[in-house]
């Protein structure tokens, strides 16, 4: 959100001191990942549902994390009460599947408490492409009417987008493109796939409405955080900023747009709207590629070839300090290249940050893994948050064994006595291990 702020020449407030709050958030599991990875920065999470925000209570508790508040608290009325402000406030998976009083309580908490220079993130099903979407629901909830027990709702829907899914010969186009629409919808875990698509209330949104109910509460559309719809907010220095919402809808209808990640600043604050000298001013730059050759490079099984030999030397850089991140101030850009890192951070292949990563490749003497993954550790739980807030399985005995070491308390020496006696220091050494974890994003000091 900082670094997009930052390209659109708008100052933001440095995340690693910012003020966060997120709407209906669960159990609070974004802000804790990120409470851990950045203790100097205060955060604040509420929900509705009691269990959940009990289970992130404790679990930030038992992390040893006293930067962060996990609330019970209805959107109704902390848009009336609730304190701020806040740099930073994020809605993800709230604002589609509410009533239309809770939606606009959402917009309006935000307008109220978001700071000067502040940035607020909201996610919902867009249309157009969440009219196919709700047509494939209604067809869900016709066929399941009368069943009330959630696990049995949750398997009859499985069954019914597995069958519709499948391609019959001389489909119409339009029932093709609905099967297609369908079968990613499999994919999706059962608490998911239960309140997208069998909750109460599912309300896609238009850009241009969710715009025009932001407005009313003092916010201004900036861009879309979905790396892929970048250009939503850059569609070029002359284009007047009256018509830049107007030029991304348009958009969503060429593409049949089904998401959108809307970020929105206070109004007046005229942001940048092309990709040009400087644009990438106080942004680093990170990738999660790996090499495969001379300019090639592969990511999640697709490959991605450059033929600029400078770009290919920059993500070949960014691959050897991986997880850190480049300063791009670092290197003299023209606008040329500034413009193919924007397309490559469209891709996916670049990711673009703010700050520095939290996290160490060179660990201290007394080494400290995150304080977060010792506690999910702790827990016995198979995935553990990075200080690069990611979530990263960790099953095998060896390497879990010897993160739960990682408490600050150790030297070296200790680190490899203790590690032997664990039973698993034969299978690499204490430099090689915290090396992996290094490279995880796991260390931070």
């Amino acid at each position: 959100m900082a670094a997009l702020a930052r390209m659109h020449g708008l100052t933001a407030p440095a995340p690693e001191t910012a003020r966060v709050l997120e709407i209906a958030g669960g159990d609070g599991a974004n802000l804790i990942a990120m409470a851990a990875a950045w203790p100097n920065a205060r955060f604040h999470s509420f929900d509705l549902a009691a269990t959940a925000i009990a289970n992130g209570v404790k679990l930030a508790a038992e992390a040893g994390l006293d930067n962060i508040r996990i609330t019970v608290d209805d959107v109704l009325a902390a848009a009336e009460t609730l304190e701020g402000p806040f740099d930073y406030i994020i809605a993800h998976g709230l604002y589609a599947w509410v009533p239309e009083p809770v939606r606009e309580a959402t917009v309006r908490l935000m307008g109220r408490l978001l700071s000067p220079d502040g940035i607020a993130f909201l996610s919902y099903n867009a249309n157009p492409g969440g009219h196919m979407r709700t047509a494939i629901r209604e067809m869900l909830l016709h066929r399941l009417r009368g069943i009330v027990e959630p696990a049995e709702r949750i398997a009859g829907a499985r069954q019914l987008l597995g069958d519709f899914a499948i391609a019959r010969e001389n489909d119409p186009p339009v029932l093709a493109g609905m099967r297609a629409v369908a079968a990613p919808m499999l994919d999706k875990s059962d608490a998911v796939l239960f309140h997208d698509e069998l909750g109460e209330v599912y309300a896609p949104q238009s850009l241009c409405d969710v715009v025009a109910a932001a407005e009313r509460h003092g916010l201004a559309f900036l861009n879309d955080a979905n790396p892929s719809m970048v250009h939503d907010g850059l569609p070029g220095e002359n284009v007047a900023e009256e018509d830049v919402v107007a030029i991304a809808q348009a958009d969503d209808y060429a593409v049949l747009a089904f998401f959108h990640q809307t970020l929105l600043v206070r109004p007046g604050r005229a942001p940048r709207r092309g990709v040009g000298a400087g644009a990438l001013a106080g942004i680093y730059a990170s990738t999660r590629v790996r090499r495969t050759g001379p300019g090639a490079f592969a990511l999640d099984g697709q490959e991605v070839e450059l033929d600029d030999a400078d770009m290919a030397e920059l993500l070949g850089h960014l691959v050897d300090i991986a997880p850190l991140r480049l300063l791009l101030d670092e290197i003299e850009l023209s606008v040329e290249h500034c413009v193919a890192i924007v397309q490559l951070y469209q891709r996916g292949v670049i990711w673009l940050y703010a700050v520095q990563s939290p996290c160490s490749l060179e660990p201290g003497e007394f080494v400290r893994a995150s304080p977060l993954a010792l506690a999910q550790l702790a827990r016995g739980l198979a995935t553990v948050h990075t200080l690069e807030l990611r979530s990263i399985a960790f099953v095998e005995p060896g390497p879990r064994a010897f993160l739960a070491l990682l408490d600050g308390t150790r030297d070296r020496a200790a680190l490899a006595r203790d590690w032997a006696g664990s039973g698993h220091g034969d299978e690499v050494t204490v430099d090689v291990a915290l090396a992996q974890l290094a490279g995880a994003g796991m260390i931070s000091g």
